[in-house]
C-alpha cells in the first residue's frame, strides 16, 4: 500500500510541474508587464517568479522580490510557488530555493542582464550553487524565509522600461 501511495504522490509531483510549465508558457503574453513594478516580463527571463493559484490561473512577475511580495498578498489562493534557476533557467520549488541578494550583476548597470530587474534577487536550485554564483558576484546568499524577511517594508513602485535601451536605462 505505502507503495501505490508513493508511486501516486510522484504522479501527482509530475504532473502538478508540467500543469505550471503550462500555466507559465501560456501565462506569458507579448508585451506582458509585471503587476507589482510594470517592468515587461521576458519569455524564459533569468528572474521570472510564477505563482500558481488553487483556480489554476498563473501569476507571473519578473523577479523573485516581485513575486515574493506578489504571494503575500494571495496567499490563501496560492497552490504553488516557482522561481527560475539563474543558472538553467528551470523552474524550481520557490521555497526551497537559495536567493543573492546584491550580486553585481544586479547593482550594477554595465552588468545587468536582459530579464533581470535591478536590485532584485535572483534564484538558485541549490545552496551550493548559490554559494558558488556568490563568490563571483557578491551579495548575500539567503534561504527563502530570509529572503522575504529582507523584504519587509519594501513597497515595489512602477516604473518605466525602455525595451530598446533595456530596464530603467
Amino acid at each position: 500500500m505505502r507503495f501505490i501511495s508513493t508511486i501516486f504522490s510522484f504522479f501527482v509531483l509530475i504532473f502538478l510541474s508540467i500543469s505550471l510549465v503550462n500555466a507559465t508558457e501560456q501565462g506569458l503574453k507579448a508585451d506582458m508587464n509585471c503587476e507589482i513594478c510594470g517592468m515587461g516580463i521576458m519569455k524564459g527571463g533569468k528572474g521570472n517568479f510564477v505563482i500558481e493559484l488553487k483556480d489554476g490561473s498563473a501569476r507571473i512577475t519578473d523577479s523573485p522580490d516581485c513575486g515574493m511580495l506578489l504571494r503575500v498578498n494571495l496567499a490563501d489562493d496560492v497552490k504553488a510557488v516557482k522561481a527560475t534557476d539563474y543558472n538553467t533557467k528551470d523552474m524550481v520549488n520557490a521555497d526551497s530555493a537559495y536567493y543573492v541578494k546584491g550580486a553585481d550583476i544586479t547593482t550594477k548597470k554595465d552588468k545587468l542582464e536582459k530579464g533581470l530587474m535591478p536590485n532584485s534577487m535572483v534564484a538558485f536550485s541549490t545552496k551550493e550553487a548559490a554559494e558558488v554564483f556568490q563568490k563571483e558576484h557578491g551579495g548575500n546568499v539567503l534561504n527563502y524565509e530570509e529572503a522575504v524577511k529582507s523584504l519587509a517594508g519594501k513597497k515595489m513602485k512602477k516604473h518605466g522600461h525602455d525595451k530598446d535601451k533595456g530596464h530603467g536605462m
